[in-house]
């Protein structure tokens, strides 16, 4: 087994130290599911970000989970309005950061190209992606998407499943009592104090 490089570590250092701050945020991500569900549905206007950033950003999720043979991706499950809610609330710490970072994709595929990135060619527009992976505005939006398409539908998650349907699964509800509860309900049918 050979050493692990520099930039090995460093990069492993960094995934653990990002999965542990998503792991905190998961109650503001339910949250947020919640409310960009329903504008997706609705294909309402974007609240936080413009109609430029919007339009990028929805370009960018594409690109993150490319819809294809069948299956729903990232546009089909609204996670750009799952953005967009974001950054109006706990996220709107990175603001700022999605600012620079969507005017940044526009920016480069003018120049590459001379369109704009959400008219970009797919690759034209993965060449980009590929060039910016190592920023932090690339972490959040790519981590920003991922929780927008797979959020739990019943917090609002992901539009009709489409992040489910995409992993293969089959949503099912399911109830599960909190522990001792039938224990209570039995001692109160047999009329002793609960």
């Amino acid at each position: 087994m050979s050493e692990p490089t520099r930039r090995e570590f460093v990069s492993s250092t960094a995934a653990l130290l990002g999965g542990g701050w998503l792991w905190l945020q998961l109650p503001a991500i339910a949250t947020l599911s919640a409310c960009a569900r329903d504008a997706a549905m609705r294909n309402d206007p974007f609240t936080n970000l413009t109609a430029v950033e919007g339009r990028v950003m929805r370009a960018f999720a594409s690109r993150i989970l490319p819809s294809g043979d069948g299956l729903p991706g990232a546009e089909e499950a609204g996670a750009a309005w799952f953005v967009d809610a974001a950054l109006g609330g706990p996220f709107g710490g990175v603001r700022g950061l999605f600012d620079e970072g969507l005017a940044d994709l526009d920016a480069r595929a003018t120049e590459a190209h001379g369109v704009a990135f959400g008219d970009a060619a797919p690759e034209q527009q993965d060449a980009i992606m590929h060039d910016i992976e190592d920023t932090q505005f690339f972490f959040m939006a790519r981590m920003l998407t991922l929780a927008g398409t797979f959020s739990d539908p019943s917090h609002g998650g992901n539009r009709d499943h489409a992040g489910f349907t995409l992993l293969g699964m089959e949503h099912a509800a399911a109830y599960q009592p909190p522990f001792g509860w039938y224990d209570e309900q039995h001692a109160r049918s047999e009329g002793g104090a609960a």
